[in-house]
């Protein structure tokens, strides 16, 4: 990962131009890499177009009824929804609550294990939103759904999947962190909110030398302030949008949520009046008139990266709770940061990133909780949010949270006090067995220029 300084020049309709953000990028990569990842295909990851794995309001893929309490549901991964039927360690699922009669969790983890001390989303009476998750799959490529309190409908989709082994003969993908930044925030459009069924495209472009290898990309997309419930979908647009959803929120609320959102390239035509061709580019469909943040944290590339990671799953383990002093001593105060070390047994000397869930659980005032890397100097508190959870509110998101050189990450809280959660779903590791300490922000190399350039289509 070579970190460069982006250059932000947003087009949203005529948009003033952002400020300059920092980013991390993939180096060329050797000839010895190319060769290794040919033959490896162990923890690369494998998009997948958005597809509908379970719905309980219709009958997919479990009963047609709500989830009821301390009740759960063995639900089929491996073979569906173009995840293979063998040879997958992991699964990346959207995990969406709608009209739950309870305050409640649920939680998903490998089937045939114990149900772990730990939560995928949490939420309130009569809530709806999604939550990102990874899933280590379990007996039979099943992955076990449970439900705490009362009833809930619970719809699950596929976005992507990770390789257990050699199985598959082409290797998938390797993430690249980046410094967490805001890329995209539709508050800065003159225009004003984006209305009720605009798609927004917007492009991303590393380089020249870059740009043919990005496939994924990894943010936290947050709606802000919609004017009733809706949705917000992201995809690649190269095909239809798809009926799944990326972000599910009420009216008037902040919803964020991780997303895994393949890329197109910039054709170079008509969409060269506004990117750079061949440049990866996406788009965001928002189907209520809302404000539209997009921070990025990472990168999917072809797997030929000198600097990509693989994915490592594990089941489910509770690193922090305020609550009982665990991994943080009490509730974080108002403009408080704490720092969390990883348990030692979790990672190793190649481990850069924890795959976490982090739950803020009842805060007295409406916050904003961000996470970041703990001992990377270049590296500081982005201005960028991974929760946006209001009083009194228990909420959850994924989080990507690096954690090189030392196995440790920052978490900070804005306004009033509230206790955090973070359970660990997998890491990811740098292959090549170089220690961790040789892969420090200094050692990627000098600082580059890349444009992020954005439109939008009402």
């Amino acid at each position: 990962m070579r970190k460069f300084r982006t250059v932000l020049g947003v087009t949203l309709a005529g948009a003033c131009a952002l400020t300059a953000v920092p980013a991390t990028a993939s180096a060329a990569p050797s000839t010895a890499l190319q060769q290794q990842a040919a033959a490896d295909s162990t923890g690369t990851y494998y998009p997948v177009s958005p597809a509908r794995l379970m719905d309980t309001r219709s009958g997919v893929g479990a009963p047609k009824a709500k989830l009821g309490p301390l009740s759960k549901v063995d639900l089929q991964v491996a073979g569906r929804g173009g995840v293979p039927g063998s040879g997958v360690g992991a699964v990346v699922l959207n995990v969406t609550i709608t009209g739950p009669t309870m305050d409640s969790f649920v939680t998903a983890y490998p089937a045939g294990e114990s149900r772990p001390d730990a939560s995928s989303i949490n939420f309130a009476k009569g809530w709806l939103g999604s939550n990102n998750v990874t899933v280590k799959l379990g007996a039979g490529g099943k992955v076990s759904v449970y439900n705490r309190n009362g009833s809930t409908d619970v719809v699950v989709d596929v976005v992507g999947y990770y390789a257990a082994d050699n199985s598959f003969a082409t290797p998938g993908g390797q993430y690249e962190w980046y410094a967490p930044e805001r890329i995209f925030d539709t508050r800065n459009d003159p225009e004003g909110k984006p209305p009720a069924g605009v798609i927004l495209d917007y492009s991303l472009d590393f380089g020249v030398d870059v740009n043919p290898h990005i496939k994924t990309l990894v943010f936290n997309l947050t709606a802000v302030a919609p004017a009733k419930a809706g949705f917000l979908t992201a995809w690649s647009g190269a095909t239809n949008r798809p009926t799944s959803s990326t972000v599910n929120y009420g009216a008037g609320v902040n919803v964020p949520n991780l997303a895994f959102v393949q890329t197109t390239p910039c054709t170079g035509t008509e969409d060269g009046r506004w990117c750079t061709p061949g440049a990866p580019k996406f788009k965001i469909y928002t189907s209520a008139a809302a404000h539209v943040l997009v921070d990025l944290v990472g990168v999917v590339d072809d797997g030929a990266s000198s600097f990509g990671m693989r994915f490592q799953p594990q089941s489910p383990t509770r690193i922090v709770d305020s609550r009982a002093n665990k991994g943080i001593t009490g509730a974080l105060g108002a403009n408080a940061t704490a720092r969390v070390q990883v348990p030692a047994e979790l990672v190793t000397a190649d481990t850069g990133v924890a795959v976490m869930n982090v739950t803020a659980v009842k805060p007295t005032k409406n916050t904003v909780v961000t996470v970041w890397p703990a001992d990377i100097e270049e590296i500081g508190k982005p201005a960028t949010s991974n929760l946006n959870p209001y009083a009194n509110q228990v909420v959850s998101n994924a989080v990507l949270g690096i954690i090189e050189p030392t196995a440790a990450f920052n978490v900070h809280n804005l306004t009033g006090s509230t206790h955090l959660v973070a359970d660990v779903v997998g890491t990811f590791y740098y292959p090549t067995g170089e220690p961790t300490e040789a892969r420090g922000i200094a050692a990627r190399g000098q600082l580059r220029k890349a444009e992020v350039t954005g439109s939008s289509h009402r």
